[in-house]
């Protein structure tokens, strides 16, 4: 049976692959088991895209946008209840996982970028993009872009410290394992 993988992020190329980007992440941990990967575009398209695929092994991929206690409320607001154990989170963010490695941000910006994120857990940061946004907007790559950047951070991330920090993350690795 075909696995798909929908996550939400753009498909445009013009501003680099996100999906090379998640591809590159997920096989260091899923080397020989990795499913196909479809970028899903918004959070609304990549849930319908995900109900959609009927006849296939499918999982899901999306940014909570809130706190990790709103997880259910999101599951039920977005009528997944019925396949919830093949949806997975990004708390709050994608960006959280970035401002969870600080040390990538201030080798591929050049900057020490880690001295401007709060010292609290990164789940907690509402709107760690816009956080991300705030402390590039001066370096030489520039601000921050949710694409051409994010392809080349993705590539930068450790699987296993975000197994370790992010309990959907490390939920996801564990049932594509399967």
């Amino acid at each position: 049976m075909k696995r798909i993988l929908i996550i939400e992020g753009s498909k445009n190329k013009s501003n680099g692959i996100l999906r090379q980007g998640f591809n590159k992440l997920l096989s260091q941990k899923l080397k020989g088991e990795m499913p196909k990967i479809i970028m899903g575009e918004g959070k609304s398209q990549a849930i319908k895209k995900f109900i959609s695929l009927k006849k296939y092994y499918s999982y899901l991929l999306v940014d909570l946008d809130n706190n990790k206690s709103e997880r259910e409320n999101d599951i039920n607001n977005n009528n997944l209840t019925e396949k919830k154990e093949f949806v997975f989170y990004m708390i709050q963010e994608m960006e959280a996982w970035f401002l969870s490695q600080p040390q990538i941000l201030d080798y591929y910006y050049g900057n020490k970028i880690s001295e401007h994120i709060p010292k609290r857990p990164v789940q907690d940061i509402a709107n760690p993009s816009e956080l991300l946004y705030r402390i590039t907007k001066s370096t030489a790559k520039g601000k921050y872009h949710k694409v051409a950047h994010a392809v080349d951070l993705l590539q930068m991330l450790d699987a296993q410290k975000l197994i370790n920090e992010f309990a959907d993350f490390k939920n996801l690795i564990k049932t594509l394992k399967k």
